[in-house]
Parts: structure tokens; C-alpha cells; sequence
């Protein structure tokens, strides 16, 4: 039996190459052998405001990226969180059975509320009881993330631990999976900074999906590195050029050491040129698909079909766990 997997990614910033190869590359890569399950994870995207006009273009333009990216609904049920809403009934039910102390050592939390002092919503808070539900709601065992989420799948375990002790076995537990490279794409122009979807569009730092490729190629040739002018992986001393080689490792599906053994010769100046090809070469052909999607009505019933299967298998294991926790007449 495949064993279910899960991921979503909130209608908010814009979708960087940093999200494709730490994320949904990955995704895509299992998505065949597991139930696969993706969402866009609308309500996730409330914790800070969202103009309500703009809220469904973002959430179809989205729709459009993944697909073109590769989430093939013949093996993924691709659907809007609010759709199916078992996710926020579930959220609500897990809310009650966490401790203020653990939501409050939330590392996004902290750095936030760091920034924000008091004026912190309520949702960023409680978020993770809310992701906690959409993993568990399904019986996810594969949950793909970067590295920087470990803490929130670690949370989403603790979680269905106490409600499987408290009401018996309700809930299968998660792993998270990390690929081997690429799980982390780093600013060109700081690449001690993870690449960010809310850097603004003219950012020379983040390369953005729907980037002009004579952009992208200019973002890549002023990408910061060192003067040793050594293609060598060295995340620690060499971060700039060594962000540079994950991005061609992972676009051509290599490892980093082949990278390092084809371009040791090479400058940096040349080396820059390849890794801008490599990406101008992904990007021709992801926008050539998302406009296909993005321009056709397929998107919205590809959307609806699939918050209607996920919704059949969310209604029943909600029931479940109502039954269990005495709320079930």
C-alpha cells in the first residue's frame, strides 16, 4: 500500500526558484508513488491580510505554477484548503489539545512577534495547530519540506501523539523529508539569507518563476561569490558560489560532486554563464505551460475534482475522530 503524502504552500509573495527546488520539485519527484495530496493553503495565507480582490488571482495564478511545475492530478489530489472544510474544524479540535508554552517556542512566532511586539494576530500564533490538522486529517506519513520546517512537523507529531494517548489510536505520524541538495536556495546577493517569495520583484537577490530570463541571467552573473574563484562546494566559506552549484546540481538532476568535477577548471565567470543557461532553460519551459493553464478553464475544475476527493477522505476521517473524542451523535 503507498504510504500518503502531503504538502501545501500559502497564496502569499511570489513564487521563487527557491520554492520550486526546495519544495515542489520534490513533491513532484514521490508524487507517483504515494497517495499524493497538495493545497494551497488559503486560510494559512489569512495570518497576516490579504486584499480581498487580489486573494482569488493569487490563489488561481498559484494553482497554475504548480501544475506547470509538474503536479499531475492522474496521481495528486490538488485542491484549495478552504475547499474541504474538514482542514478548519480538525485545526480547531487540535487547538484545544496544545499548551501555550509550545505554540510561543514556535521559531516564526518568536521571529515575528520579535518584529511586531504585541500587534501579532492571533492566527500566526496558532497557525501550527491549523497545519498540524492538514497533515493529520489525511494520515500523512511523507510530508516534504525544507529544512527550516523540521520544527513544524516535530510539533505536528507531539500533537497526534497526545490525541492518539487521550483517545485511543486516531492518527498515523508523520516524517518529513529533506532531499540530499537543494533543500535550501540562498539570495544571490546574501547567501547566508534563504531566497524569499516576499522580496520585492525587482530584487537582484531572488530569482522569481515568472522572471524575463534576460533578468534572471543578469540576477545570476552579479550573484555575490568570494575571490578565490574556485568552483568548490563549501557551504560554510564559500556560500555564494556554493548556493550557485546546488541550483545547477538540482536543475539537472546531478550531484554536486559532478558539478564540482565538470566546472573545477572553470572561473566564475564562465561557471555563472552555465548555471544561467541551466535556469533560462527551466524557465522557457515553465512559462510556456503555466500560460497554458493559467489561460485555460481546466484550472478551476482540476481545483474542484480535486477538493471533492479529498474532501470524501476528510469527511470520513473526521467522523472518525469525532466518534472518538465523544462529540459524534
Amino acid at each position: 500500500m503507498k504510504k500518503t503524502m502531503i504538502t501545501g504552500v500559502q497564496p502569499t509573495g511570489n513564487f521563487t526558484l527557491g520554492n520550486y527546488i526546495g519544495a515542489i520539485k520534490n513533491f513532484v519527484s514521490l508524487q507517483e508513488q504515494h497517495d499524493s495530496f497538495i493545497f494551497i493553503a488559503d486560510l494559512h495565507g489569512l495570518t497576516t491580510y490579504q486584499e480581498p480582490k487580489k486573494i482569488n488571482k493569487i490563489i488561481l495564478d498559484l494553482a497554475a505554477i504548480y501544475l506547470a511545475c509538474g503536479v499531475d492530478p492522474k496521481h495528486t489530489k490538488f485542491f484549495v484548503q478552504s475547499s474541504v472544510n474538514e482542514h478548519s474544524v480538525l485545526g480547531f479540535l487540535v487547538a484545544f489539545q496544545c499548551r501555550v508554552g509550545e505554540l510561543s517556542r514556535m521559531t516564526q512566532y518568536k521571529s515575528k512577534k520579535a518584529k511586531a511586539g504585541n500587534s501579532v494576530d492571533l492566527g500566526l500564533f496558532i497557525y501550527p495547530t491549523l497545519m498540524a490538522a492538514d497533515i493529520l486529517l489525511y494520515d500523512a506519513e511523507v510530508v516534504p519540506v525544507g529544512s527550516d520546517q523540521k520544527q513544524h512537523i516535530e510539533i505536528t507529531r507531539d500533537l497526534g501523539e497526545r490525541l492518539n494517548k487521550r483517545y485511543g489510536e486516531i492518527f498515523k505520524l508523520p516524517e518529513y523529508y529533506i532531499p540530499e541538495n537543494g533543500h535550501r536556495i540562498m539570495d544571490l546577493q546574501n547567501p547566508t539569507e534563504k531566497m524569499s517569495k516576499s522580496a520585492p520583484l525587482d530584487d537582484k537577490g531572488t530569482i522569481f518563476v515568472l522572471d524575463d530570463v534576460k533578468t534572471t541571467r543578469k540576477k545570476i552573473m552579479s550573484a555575490v561569490t568570494d575571490s578565490d574563484n574556485k568552483v568548490k562546494y563549501d557551504e560554510k566559506n564559500k556560500p555564494g558560489i556554493s548556493n550557485l552549484i546546488t541550483i545547477l546540481a538540482t536543475l539537472r538532476d546531478c550531484s554536486i560532486k559532478e558539478v564540482e568535477k565538470e566546472f573545477g577548471d572553470c572561473n566564475y565567470g564562465v561557471f555563472k554563464e552555465k548555471v544561467a543557461d541551466e535556469v533560462e532553460k527551466f524557465l522557457l519551459n515553465f512559462q510556456a505551460k503555466y500560460q497554458k493553464y493559467r489561460e485555460s478553464e481546466e484550472l478551476i475544475t482540476i481545483l474542484h475534482e480535486g477538493a471533492k476527493a479529498a474532501e470524501a477522505r476528510a469527511q470520513k476521517k473526521l467522523d472518525f475522530i469525532k466518534e472518538k473524542m465523544g462529540i459524534a451523535i
